[in-house]
């Protein structure tokens, strides 16, 4: 995939954080007395506003690239994932099915933010053109 489409998908997806951050906190009640789902959500907000600034060309993506600002979004999300299921019936188990999931995006999310896609992408990005 080219750079074009990999921003691109990353504005679908941070919209898609976005609204669903927005729609958690205006029809959950006392979240701030839930601890669990607030640090939920917000990790939900950050990798959406995160996935939108790398769909952006402003002054944040000169600073850093934007796949890098991209994984920093998906440490977010990956972050986020296992804390749906915390406290649940069987949480262990989903906690753990989860986790492996979202350590796993986290650990692509990482290798975008500090490697510059060099093992995920088979090359570092930002070279010729990228």
């Amino acid at each position: 995939m080219n750079e074009r489409r990999n921003r691109q998908l990353s504005a679908i997806v941070g919209t898609f954080l976005i609204f669903i951050t927005g729609s958690v906190v205006l029809l959950v009640e006392n979240l701030l007395k839930t601890p669990l789902l607030l640090s939920q959500v917000t990790l939900l907000g950050l990798a959406g506003i995160f996935d939108i600034v790398a769909a952006t060309d402003t002054q944040l993506t000169a600073r850093w690239a934007w796949y890098q600002w991209s994984g920093l979004g998906n440490i977010c999300l990956g972050l986020s994932l296992p804390l749906g299921f915390v406290g649940s019936k069987n949480s262990l188990f989903f906690v753990l099915v989860a986790g492996i999931g979202g350590l796993s995006l986290a650990a692509m999310g990482i290798d975008m933010l500090v490697y510059h896609g060099k093992y995920t992408r088979g090359e570092r990005l930002g070279q010729k053109g990228t």
